[in-house]
């Protein structure tokens, strides 16, 4: 496990209506992604700050049905 990792404190937070999440590392002062929901494109941004190399791929509807990937 990479250092950076090892050292953050990742928190997801919720409410019970499940109306609104909330990605934050640290006190949020670091990265701090937040809505209705967490997208994809949220995340990926997660992990390009904890240092990932994030390689975005999108393929057609046909392609994913037939598991090219």
């Amino acid at each position: 496990m990479s250092e950076l990792i090892a050292k953050r404190e990742i928190e997801i937070i919720t409410c019970e209506s499940g109306d609104w999440e909330v990605v934050r590392v640290g006190d949020g002062r670091e990265f701090i992604e937040s809505g209705h929901s967490i997208n994809g494109h949220q995340w990926v941004k997660l992990l390009k700050y904890l240092g990932f190399d994030v390689k975005e791929i999108c393929l057609s509807d046909e392609e994913m049905e037939d598991g090219d990937y």
